[in-house]
This record gives C-alpha cells, sequence and structure tokens, in this order.
C-alpha cells in the first residue's frame, strides 16, 4: 500500500521546457555556448518531430501544473531568452512554416538595442506578439546577473517595471518571468508573485512537474536536447 501510494503520487505527465538564447547562422571564434546555429536548430526540431512531440504554449503548460488542463502525450515547450535579432532573422521563420508555438523573455531597458548582439526592436516583438505563435515573457528590466543579490527595492523595480513596460507595449497582460541566468531564491520567486506573474521559470534541469511550486518551474539549456527527451519521453 506504500508502494501505491507512492506511485500515485508520481507525476504521470512529465513534460521538459527548453530554453535557447541566440541564434547564429554559423559557429565562429565569437561564438558562445548558448549560440545555437540555424541548422543545429532545425535539426533539433526535426528531432523533436521524430520523437513525437507536440508543442504547447507555455500557458497551456501553465493550466496543466495548475491542474486545469491535460496535455497531450510527449508534450514540450520552447522558450528563448534575451531577446535576440537572431531569433527573428534565423529561428522565427522555421517556426512560422512549422507553427510552433514559443515564448521569448524580454530584458525590457536593451529592447532595439544594436550594441553588440542586436536585440529586436519593439515593432518586432508586437509582430510576433500578433502572430498568435509568440508569447512574449518578462526578464526583468536590466538582466541582473544575480537577482537574489539584488535590493528589495531594485528586484521589485526589475519585476514590475519590466511587466509594466511590456504591457503598455503589447497592450495586453504579461504573465510569465524567466529569471536571468537561471539564479533566483525564495524571496525572488515571492517577488514574482507580488509583480502578478502567473508563472516563473528556473534553469534547473529537470521536468516541468518536478517544479517545488508555479513560479519556480524548470527549464532545460538546449545542448540537453537529447537528455530532455530522455528523461521525459522514455527515449532518446
Amino acid at each position: 500500500m506504500i508502494l501505491a501510494a507512492i506511485l500515485n503520487a508520481l507525476p504521470t505527465q512529465l513534460t521538459p521546457v527548453l530554453t535557447y538564447h541566440d541564434v547564429i547562422p554559423a559557429r565562429d571564434a565569437k561564438s558562445l555556448w548558448f549560440d545555437c546555429t540555424v541548422g543545429e536548430f532545425q535539426e533539433q526540431i526535426d528531432y523533436f518531430e521524430r520523437k513525437g512531440a507536440k508543442f504547447v504554449t507555455i500557458e497551456q503548460l501553465r493550466l496543466s501544473l495548475s491542474g486545469k488542463l491535460k496535455l497531450p502525450k510527449n508534450a514540450i515547450c520552447i522558450t528563448f531568452a534575451d531577446n535576440y535579432q537572431g531569433f527573428y532573422k534565423y529561428a522565427w521563420p522555421i517556426l512560422k512554416k512549422k507553427r510552433i508555438p514559443v515564448a521569448q523573455f524580454v530584458h525590457t531597458d536593451f529592447v532595439g538595442n544594436t550594441s553588440g548582439r542586436p536585440k529586436m526592436t519593439w515593432r518586432q516583438l508586437t509582430e510576433l506578439d500578433r502572430s498568435g505563435l509568440v508569447t512574449i515573457g518578462s526578464q526583468t528590466c536590466s538582466h541582473p546577473e544575480d537577482l537574489t543579490k539584488l535590493s528589495d527595492v531594485r528586484l521589485r523595480h526589475e519585476m514590475a517595471d519590466s511587466k509594466r513596460v511590456l504591457e503598455q507595449r503589447l497592450g495586453h497582460a504579461v504573465t510569465s518571468i524567466a529569471y536571468p541566468n537561471g539564479k533566483y531564491d525564495t524571496r525572488v520567486s515571492r517577488a514574482a508573485r507580488e509583480a502578478n506573474y502567473l508563472i516563473g521559470f528556473t534553469e534547473v534541469t529537470q521536468s516541468a512537474e518536478k517544479r517545488a511550486d508555479i513560479y519556480r518551474v524548470p527549464r532545460y539549456v538546449h545542448t540537453k536536447y537529447k537528455r530532455a527527451i530522455l528523461e521525459n519521453f522514455g527515449k532518446s
């Protein structure tokens, strides 16, 4: 009876959430670990499809984690961080053609910034938002290196003001946040709740259903995509 109770308590649905960053045309000496070439991205999407993946939105995931929706077998969520132009130029055409929903987390202070790696503009973000395929979420205002080290005042600013700016620009509620560099603690997740987000994402490498709560939902970095499939779909 004890074993049965344990088995019944285990999640029957296991959902991987992946996070990508920049998508680049080809790898070179300036490439970073989080870069994904357009060829690699296409190969990974093809891989997911071969494994029977069903792409779902982060809102569908949230409803599932809240017990309000049953996801299809082999559900998977794709997210992107940092608002790079590489998403718009290289990933978006692939996603749009295949009608794959994704989320893009944006640090609002850098929208349209052309220094370093260029960021998408408000015009582009509005286009993506209106496509019905891209969910725009917050990645704070300035993408602090470590949210856990901020004062309470600065933390509230990063959470609340990024949400406010996104909502003003997009014209609707923004309900999701991803913690920069995946760094968070109890105070950070509580601040997300107090800022009226409905879901928050970390970079803890495990299934979404193994979250501590709805404000600490794990994600796999894209370099671990095969591990994500193995641990959640039971096949690699």
